[in-house]
């Protein structure tokens, strides 16, 4: 397989972006009309209290973020080729990641996950590894978010004290989360983007753009077989790097928790940490879950017995954090964008 930008194709050219933007825009102008509506319809006294009491203390709101990256990078680097993995450094891996998960968080699509692997071309990682290793990725960390998903289920049935009837619905979910992890690796042995390059063809039988896709499809398509035939365990590290990533998540809610005098329980920490995965995932539609997963996650919390400015200041913390890394992330992107122009 070849390993170099150079061996490469040259990148077809897109087609237009302005529907998908103009949709992406418009969701996310009904993310932050939510958000804004969150935030006047908080109690903003009580918030702002909260907020208070971070003092110095509030850049540490910041640090648990930073070490999550870190680990969710390693679980990327595992999905390169060996060789090749060593050719990117790992603050560049890091910062590019960044770049493509601000993108995710712009648009409606995971617009940022190519971005991501044409970022790494300068480096010699050619198109068709830096994006089966998004895919790669991609799969790993979503295993690992199940994981942290059926624990969360698992410790809320605890607190219920419905023991019983948790070990069940535990039992047939990780039957069915097993499933679909198989399934999902199933679909990438099996050509996915030649199948997809098939319907492009049918579509457009003549266009030049597709036509040259073929050969990258090819190549995409013959990483993912020899990923998962050849670097199993490669695969397990990655969803090990990105599952200690999400188990840093409870941390940093625990953390923040503790930092404006309100702590809470580390079963508790766990069962919002996990819960608030399938409410960002329910809102897929709003980019970043933008004011959607702050509501969602308030009303997580005030079930558990929290109380609405609390939660409300826990949220509107995390958003804060996101705000700051997708900028530093949007700032790297445009500073390898005109480097690269």
């Amino acid at each position: 397989m070849p390993q170099l930008a150079a061996a490469e194709p040259p990148d077809a050219p897109a087609p237009s972006g302005r529907r998908t933007w103009g949709r992406s825009a418009a969701a996310l102008a009904v993310g932050a009309l939510i958000l804004t509506l969150f935030i006047y319809y908080s109690d903003l006294e009580t918030v702002q209290e909260y907020m208070g009491r971070l003092g110095w203390t509030a850049p540490l709101v910041l640090l648990p973020y930073l070490i999550i990256n870190i680990f969710d990078t390693l679980g990327w680097r595992c999905t390169l080729p060996p060789a090749v993995a060593g050719r990117v450094p790992f603050v560049s891996l890091y910062l590019t990641r960044m770049a493509g998960e601000a993108l995710n968080s712009l648009t409606v699509a995971v617009g940022g996950e190519p971005v991501k692997a044409h970022l790494l071309r300068p480096f010699g990682v050619s198109g068709s590894d830096g994006l089966a290793s998004v895919v790669i990725a991609k799969t790993a960390l979503t295993a690992s978010q199940i994981v942290l998903v059926l624990l969360g289920i698992g410790a809320l049935f605890d607190r219920l004290e419905r023991r019983a009837l948790g070990a069940v619905w535990l039992a047939l979910l990780l039957v069915a989360a097993i499933g679909f992890v198989m399934l999902m690796v199933r679909m990438q042995r099996r050509g996915p983007v030649i199948t997809v390059w098939g319907w492009l063809h049918r579509l457009a039988p003549r266009a030049v753009f597709v036509a040259r896709l073929e050969a990258r499809a090819q190549a995409i398509d013959d990483r993912l077989a020899d990923f998962y035939r050849i670097e199993g365990r490669a695969f397990r590290r990655a969803t090990v790097f990105h599952l200690i990533g999400w188990l840093l998540g409870i941390v940093e809610l625990w953390a923040i928790m503790w930092l404006i005098g309100s702590p809470i329980a580390w079963r508790d920490a766990l069962i919002i940490e996990a819960l608030a995965q399938p409410i960002r995932a329910t809102s897929l539609v709003i980019p970043g879950g933008l004011g959607t997963q702050e509501v969602g996650g308030v009303a997580l919390c005030t079930f558990l017995g929290m109380t609405e400015g609390v939660a409300a200041t826990l949220w509107l913390l995390r958003r804060g954090r996101e705000f700051a890394f997708d900028g530093v992330g949007l700032v790297y992107l445009m500073r390898r964008t005109a480097a690269q122009g």
